[in-house]
């Protein structure tokens, strides 16, 4: 399911700047042996410490985009997660996971949806404000005939999409990549 316009063109702008100016830690994977440790085998990105008034924003956002997705999916949802902020530069990557499994879990196992905002467009010119690589890449169900659908939202699109479904980011190849992660949980 995508939302588009969920966040504005000056929204994702200034969110981005503040990432930007944030700085922040590499981000951990959650299960599993690694257990909130970073893994750069696994995963190798930013999670920007941002201050607390833009993550409440955006936990506004998720909340007021609930219903809907509630309805999209048939689910009952409760709340969702602090979002993360995740700032991609060149090389950075995520492998396939999905999640709610033991790569990545949150402390109840509740995860039932994944949602991720897009602050920034993927391009293959290098143009401003612009990534290369860095695709979302979703899996399909049947491991017998690999299907692979990578995404390219546009800015401030809201992504949703159930948490067990296998995603990864491919590495960034060019610019950096800005994105904002949660999931909802049921």
């Amino acid at each position: 399911m995508d939302i588009p316009n969920a966040l504005g063109a000056a929204a994702c702008a200034e969110m981005r700047a503040e990432m930007r100016a944030a700085g922040g830690d590499p981000a951990t994977v959650s299960g599993g042996r690694y257990h909130r440790s970073v893994a750069p085998e696994v995963r190798r990105t930013t999670r920007a410490a941002v201050p607390p008034a833009t993550c409440e924003c955006v936990e506004r956002l998720l909340t007021a985009r609930k219903d809907a997705i509630e309805r999209h999916f048939a689910l009952t949802l409760t709340d969702c997660e602090e979002p993360h902020f995740l700032h991609y530069r060149v090389g950075d990557f995520f492998v396939a996971h999905q999640d709610n499994t033991p790569l990545a879990r949150d402390a109840t196992g509740s995860r039932k949806i994944s949602a991720v905002i897009f602050l920034n467009a993927q391009s293959d010119a290098p143009l401003p404000d612009t990534y290369g690589g860095g695709s979302l890449v979703l899996h399909g169900p049947d491991s017998r005939r690999p299907l692979r659908v990578p995404l390219a939202p546009a800015p401030g699109t809201l992504v949703a999409f159930r948490a067990e479904t296998t995603h990864e980011v491919t590495p960034v190849t060019r610019g950096e990549r800005f994105t904002i992660v949660s999931w909802y949980w049921g």
